[in-house]
């Protein structure tokens, strides 16, 4: 996998706060910061998330380390609830795996936008607000935007008459980011973490999977998925969220520094993404996997987005929650 640091553009960052954070935090002792994360390390997702702790422990010269903990040191669906009881101290995880508790997360995954749009017409502000009252964590930054995701499949995919995916007969793996769409769909899923999808393949427990535009031949998971279903829906949803009385202890010096890193961040690995994106499809062709179309291709990428925004609407009314601002936050994260 190549570098995700893109060369100057983190350090900079570091470079705007450097003297605040000398003034702020004086001779103060190192903060130390753990850190969690839910996929296996040879991922880019893993290698991006640690490559920024490292790159903010650097910049912050003493001051702060961030500890990127082995993996499955915490299982990946128990990582956010650590956070906001303060086991854990940061996570970098998909928003989708603490949307029960914070349902509001699906805007992220279902985004027709990018983090610099989202971070000037307020919607991750306004995510962040929902993010501290509901779960007590500081929502720092979207950092694995531009890769999306498809539907990988044993054999090559059905259509029915309305033009539509039909699974009938299909067993595929679930995941809390796109549940709702597979559903809505009336497919039979199982819902599997990323790391026992392997062994279910081979087994045939699962014969097809959804999963990003990255990261599927590191997985392996194409020696039995040879086709695709495109088009490709949703978007990455990495995050970086820290527990939020953590982040309220730390000095502005610190505050900052974390901040304006994980910004840069956003946007540098953006473009990383974007790319692997392209090669990854390229590889899978030349290597014989194939490509197919929903005839009703709007239809699908329609009934994705609003099986998220339903499920949503349904979880918040369960928990007894208003849904008034549901429909400002979908334009916000739906703009382009």
């Amino acid at each position: 996998m190549p570098r995700t640091k893109p060369a100057g553009t983190l350090l900079a960052a570091a470079g705007m706060t450097a003297m605040l954070l000398a003034g702020a935090t004086g001779a103060s002792a190192q903060v130390k910061l753990n850190l969690v994360y839910p996929f296996p390390d040879f991922l880019i997702y893993t290698k991006q998330c640690k490559q920024l702790a490292a790159d903010i422990t650097k910049a912050a010269k003493g001051k702060l380390a961030i500890n990127a903990l082995p993996f499955n040191s915490i299982k990946m669906f128990q990582q956010p609830p650590a956070v906001r009881k303060g086991r854990v101290d940061l996570m970098c995880t998909p928003y989708a795996f603490f949307a029960r508790a914070v349902p509001e997360n699906e805007a992220v995954s279902t985004s027709a936008s990018d983090p610099a749009t989202v971070r000037a017409n307020g919607g991750l502000a306004m995510l962040d607000e929902l993010q501290q009252k509901y779960f007590g964590v500081k929502n720092l930054g979207w950092t694995s935007s531009g890769g999306r995701f498809r539907i990988y499949m044993e054999k090559a995919p059905k259509f029915n008459d309305k033009g539509m995916l039909d699974l009938a007969g299909v067993k595929l793996r679930d995941n809390p980011i796109y549940g709702a769409f597979f559903r809505a769909m009336n497919a039979t899923t199982h819902p599997l973490p990323a790391t026992q999808v392997y062994s279910a393949l081979e087994k045939g427990v699962v014969n097809a999977a959804a999963w990003a535009t990255i990261g599927l031949k590191g997985l392996k998971w194409d020696k039995f998925l040879r086709h695709a279903v495109e088009p490709e829906f949703y978007h990455t949803d990495m995050g970086w969220f820290m527990n939020l009385k953590k982040w309220t202890s730390l000095d502005a010096g610190l505050q900052k520094l974390i901040q304006d890193m994980v910004i840069a961040n956003e946007l540098a690995v953006r473009k990383v993404l974007l790319e692997e994106s392209k090669k990854e499809r390229a590889t899978l062709a030349r290597e014989g996997m194939k490509f197919h179309t929903v005839p009703a291709a709007a239809v699908y990428s329609k009934l994705a987005i609003d099986s998220a925004y339903a499920r949503m609407i349904d979880r918040l009314k369960k928990a007894k929650r208003p849904t008034g601002h549901v429909a400002k936050l979908r334009k916000l994260w739906q703009q382009q």
